[in-house]
């Protein structure tokens, strides 16, 4: 069987790669799962894995120029003491299961082993693509990782003499790239993030992942941190800020965290609000509705569920919430494992035997069935001993009862009380999941269910038109509403024109952009205020907060090759001769032109990336031109 990581071909039967260490596996191409070399079908979605795979993919090539991106440096404590102790072809073959371990990890969270030398390894995360999370992803891979190593310690401890652990800095910032393939001994990366986070990974001891201050940054809210004494490193004049990483916190998006440092009044959303409670008022009533509430990233789809739970909050109903997150998207049942640990009150933490008890508890109460739906709920909740490996079925039969499953307890609960259902982010939704909700629309109709789902505009719903399921389109704010929130934010209406107009041309009404655009000009004493607010630097010492660029980053990433070859062009091309880009335009579907639109727009902000406001003169005269 072929490594799916180094395609190493190796004898049939072998659980991990003679090659470089990694564990067999056959990944499936419909829903991303793991499943065990010997499995016919995906455990998770039943998709046939004895088919033709996914063609081989080449390694990313690094665009020449500047990328703005995490850096992780880990180093193994008892390396010296392994080889000393044991053979080298013993070494070897340890050190490819650590390495073969860490880069399944590293793989998970979408990142990128750029090398491993030693005993060490370097990551990253934002090269070569973009996330809006890559600071928070380096972190958990850096925990996730030193758990691996922990539990491989347990295996070798007796025969190398004292534990193994990892050490590890992370840092965020700049890199230069080059134009050669990563990976191959021709990386073309330099830049101070780099050589930080390797300076942080020596200071670090067993077991700690210092981070620089802008890892810090991006991370602070997902993370409790522990700041240290300032640092002398080799290299640095003054000592560097460094942080420890003491454990995740409860939060785990981003509005999660802005809510927690204090939210601004709701601005031009009231009318959207609205509806939500309408739709309610009429499922209260038993005719079930659907919401879907569409936006580009940061126009306020969490704000605006956040608003109606607080309207709802004195009602007698059962509010159920599902996150889907960027870094889960391989995942199974990411949003639904959400969904039932609220409905049966599952803590983190909680063992095996805790959570059985508590589902057979939840399920008396809502008078399901416990044999045709305990299995199937454990098995979701990856409970080791669920009892379905003594059910015999096919991989689709498993899946069709737990949808059934599923769908009985949501009827159950919703017969006690309304039942109101919210699932964010769908554009990160896994296969089992979306499965799951396509169901449950089509059963809500005639029962007290209010399902709210949160998406942007580039995922394609799998569900058809139905007359209980309406979408709500977030727009822009108006220039009076952006200047309304800038007002509260700077808790003055006392600011000068040419400050307001700073502000409100470069965030382009959008709510997350205003706040973290403000907070910046704020942290940099861009800003100062006398009389009024006014700009006490020049305009173009102002700096895009890295926040708004990582967002706007992992949208032109995100997009194909073609369509950013279309943005690269639109950026440099002189407007007296950009007719041909507006016909080629004018052939694309107006759904796809009028997301290209949308993420220039907010591409003006980045400029060392080469997108410059004549790209955005083309495409609204392409737009103007009777194509919408």
């Amino acid at each position: 069987m072929k490594c799916p990581k180094c395609n190493f071909e190796n004898p049939e039967g072998k659980k991990f790669c003679g090659q470089c260490g990694a564990k067999m596996e056959k990944i499936c191409p419909d829903c991303n799962a793991s499943n065990p070399p010997q499995f016919k079908y995906c455990g998770e979605c039943g998709h046939n894995l004895t088919g033709p795979m996914e063609k081989e993919k080449k390694a990313p090539a690094l665009d020449s120029g500047r990328k703005h991106a995490t850096v992780l440096f880990s180093d193994l404590v008892g390396y010296t003491a392994m080889t000393e102790r044991l053979d080298p072809e013993d070494v070897k073959e340890i050190m490819s299961r650590i390495f073969g371990e860490i880069a399944q990890v590293v793989t998970r969270y979408e990142g990128f082993i750029e090398r491993f030398f030693g005993d060490e390894v370097m990551a990253l995360f934002g090269v070569p693509k973009a996330h809006e999370d890559d600071p928070v992803r380096a972190i958990r891979a850096a925990r996730e990782i030193h758990r691996v190593v922990e539990g491989l310690s347990l295996k070798y401890e007796a025969e190398i003499g004292q534990p193994l652990a990892m050490h590890t800095g992370i840092n965020t910032g700049l890199l230069v790239t080059g134009d050669e393939y990563i990976g191959k001994g021709r990386h073309g990366l330099t830049g101070d993030a780099i050589n930080l986070a390797a300076r942080l990974a020596k200071l670090a001891q067993a077991g700690e992942t210092l981070v620089g201050l802008d890892t810090y940054r991006h991370a602070e809210g997902y993370f409790i941190f522990e700041q240290l004494e300032p640092k002398r490193v080799k290299g640095k004049e003054e000592p560097v800020r460094a942080y420890q990483v003491i454990a995740p916190s409860t939060r785990r998006t981003r509005f999660e965290v802005s809510a927690e440092r204090g939210l601004t009044p709701l601005v031009g959303r009231k009318r959207e609000l609205e509806q939500l409670k309408d739709g309610f008022a009429r499922c209260k009533g038993g005719r079930g509705e659907a919401f879907s509430i569409v936006s580009e990233a940061g126009l306020g789809k969490s704000r605006l569920l956040y608003e109606f739970r607080k309207a709802v909050a004195k009602e007698e109903v059962t509010f159920l919430e599902g996150k889907c997150l960027s870094y889960s998207k391989g995942a199974a049942y990411q949003p639904v494992i959400d969904i039932l640990k609220s409905t049966f009150d599952i803590m983190e933490g909680d063992g095996d035997s805790e959570i059985i008890e508590k589902v057979i508890k939840g399920l008396k109460v809502l008078g399901a069935e416990e044999a045709s739906t305990l299995p199937y709920l454990l098995e979701v909740l990856s409970v080791k001993d669920s009892g379905l490996d003594r059910i015999s079925m096919s991989p689709e039969g498993k899946k069709d009862r737990i949808m059934e499953a599923l769908k009985r307890i949501v009827l159950k609960g919703s017969g006690i009380r309304p039942l109101i259902m919210a699932v964010e982010d769908l554009h990160w939704i896994d296969k089992g999941s979306e499965d799951a909700f396509k169901e449950l629309l089509d059963i809500l109709s005639g029962a007290r269910i209010f399902l709210i789902l949160t998406y942007r505009p580039e995922y394609v719903p799998s569900w058809g038109v139905k007359s209980y399921h309406s979408q709500i389109n977030l727009n822009r704010l108006s220039e009076g509403e952006s200047l309304s929130m800038v007002t509260h934010l700077l808790g003055t209406a006392d600011i000068d024109r040419a400050l307001e107009e700073l502000i409100t041309g470069k965030t382009e009404g959008a709510p997350f952009f205003i706040e973290e655009f403000i907070r910046s000009l704020k942290d940099l004493g861009i800003i100062e205020k006398r009389d009024k607010y006014y700009l006490a630097r020049n305009v173009e010492e102002v700096a895009i907060p890295s926040t708004i660029q990582d967002v706007i980053m992992a949208r032109v990433d995100a997009l194909s090759e073609g369509a950013k070859q279309v943005l690269q062009t639109g950026s440099v091309i002189e407007r007296e001769f950009s007719y041909e880009l507006i016909t080629y335009l004018m052939g694309l579907p107006k759904e796809e032109l009028l997301s290209y639109l949308s993420i220039l727009r907010d591409s003006e902000l980045i400029y060392e990336r080469g997108i410059v406001p004549q790209s955005t003169y083309i495409f609204k005269h392409a737009l103007t031109r009777d194509v919408v």
